[in-house]
């Protein structure tokens, strides 16, 4: 459908809003020529050039708050990828549910783009044949996301991550290969049973056959809103009790959330600086993410009985010029006063309770050594 748009938008003065969307983003010539009005949520690498440069909007907002702005700004038309349908008539959204359902219903045309190679998810996907004004035959393979490749430092920092955890916990990751290697870390840490709530990805399947992420009970084992993986996570998904994917009015509520018990939270950050404060989206002055489900889950994972919020991220970027624990940080995605611990390769800073000192003491002790002694001076000329 998207390429659709691309060919069709001339004239019409269309506009497109979204989310993270995998693959090519084949409107974009129609956005480059002024054809096509885009405006995201979430920065990915094909649109962060036309985000810097004016051409393109992003809208800073957290996930559980996209339903409500799309009530307020109104919808016409709401295109969703769906399965083919059942023989009662039903389509399932597949691996993402996030605010699909309240587009559809808040929109005046509902277009299904039908795509056999989606699993049939449980949980609150499923879409009546009825709802849609227009149902076409998808001509592009389903977008696929593999996981990020683990390296000697996301491996350290892993370890340090997997040291903080409690027994039987529900764990939260975010994107990148620090999370996705302390979840390769989960099969013989001895934590008893995991379960996992937000994004899922291949590596849960390994731990599902395996025995660490239970089978199905009153609760499923993996809860999320969007299945970020490959064919085998697809697979793996199709028609499986274990795993239930649900829009972000459960999915990201952090009061429904909260009510888990040692929920914790892991996110990675571009940079921290020396107060606790956490920019995961802005790369010098470019907006290269989003808020996402971040904040969400943080606040989720406050509210839970015996709950951790971790930060995790590289000392320095891999010349080791740049820290990546810094002074100031000029945008805020999660606040200080969000952060229990800040991992990086040198170790861990923990930062609920302390002050404001101690924090700066704690985080530029995990700092990349060649940058301490400068964070050090920038602590000092605060006082």
């Amino acid at each position: 459908m998207l390429h659709a748009v691309n060919k069709e938008a001339a004239g019409h003065n269309w506009s497109l809003s979204s989310g993270l969307l995998l693959g090519d983003y084949p409107f974009l010539d129609a956005v480059r020529a002024g054809h096509l009005f885009y405006r995201t949520w979430h920065v990915m690498a094909p649109v962060a050039e036309l985000v810097a440069e004016g051409i393109a909007e992003f809208v800073p907002a957290r996930a559980s708050r996209i339903a409500a702005l799309l009530e307020a700004r109104g919808v016409d038309v709401a295109m969703v990828r769906v399965t083919p349908p059942d023989r009662h008539g039903y389509h399932s959204l597949g691996p993402s549910a996030g605010y699909s359902l309240d587009a559809l219903r808040l929109a005046g045309v509902r277009i299904g783009e039908v795509d056999p190679d989606l699993p049939w998810t449980f949980g609150n996907t499923t879409v009546h044949e009825s709802v849609f004004d227009a149902l076409v035959n998808t001509a592009d393979e389903t977008p696929q996301y593999s996981s990020a490749k683990p390296s000697e430092i996301s491996d350290r920092i892993a370890q340090h991550i997997v040291d903080l955890l409690p027994k039987d916990l529900t764990l939260q990751i975010g994107i990148g290969s620090i999370p996705e290697a302390v979840v390769n870390r989960l099969g013989d840490a001895g934590l008893g049973e995991v379960r996992f709530t937000g994004m899922a990805t291949d590596e849960m399947v390994e731990l599902f056959e395996s025995g660490v992420i239970p089978a199905a009970g009153d609760q499923p084992s993996i809860l999320s809103p969007e299945l970020m993986g490959t064919r085998r996570l697809m697979r793996f998904a199709d028609r499986n009790p274990a795993l239930a994917v649900h829009p972000s009015s459960t999915a990201h509520n952090a009061a429904v959330l909260g009510r888990t018990p040692r929920l914790v939270s892991i996110n990675t950050a571009i940079e921290v600086d020396i107060n606790g404060q956490v920019n995961s989206e802005v790369l010098r002055g470019r907006q290269i993410s989003g808020v996402g489900g971040s904040l969400d889950f943080v606040d989720a994972a406050g509210r839970s009985a015996g709950g951790l919020r971790v930060i995790a991220l590289p000392s320095a970027t891999p010349d080791g010029s740049h820290s990546r624990i810094v002074d100031a940080v000029a945008t805020v995605t999660i606040p200080r006063s969000m952060v229990d611990a800040v991992v990086t390769e040198y170790g861990v800073a923990r930062l609920d309770g302390r002050s404001v000192a101690e924090r700066r003491q704690a985080l530029i002790a995990i700092a990349h050594p060649q940058h301490r002694e400068a964070l050090a001076s920038a602590a000092e000329a605060e006082l």
